[in-house]
């Protein structure tokens, strides 16, 4: 029982870490291709 609840644990722990990095990415990915556009349209 304390195996399979730890095992729980760790997939859960897994669960968030990746939506996590998976939230981070898409922020970073939003806020290059904001910082991309303005330099763009300051360079014209």
């Amino acid at each position: 029982m304390a195996k399979k609840e730890g095992n729980e644990l760790a997939t859960v722990k897994v669960y968030l870490n990746t939506s996590i990095i998976a939230t981070l990415l898409g922020v970073g990915f939003l806020a290059s291709t904001l910082i991309f556009g303005v330099l763009l349209i300051a360079l014209k």
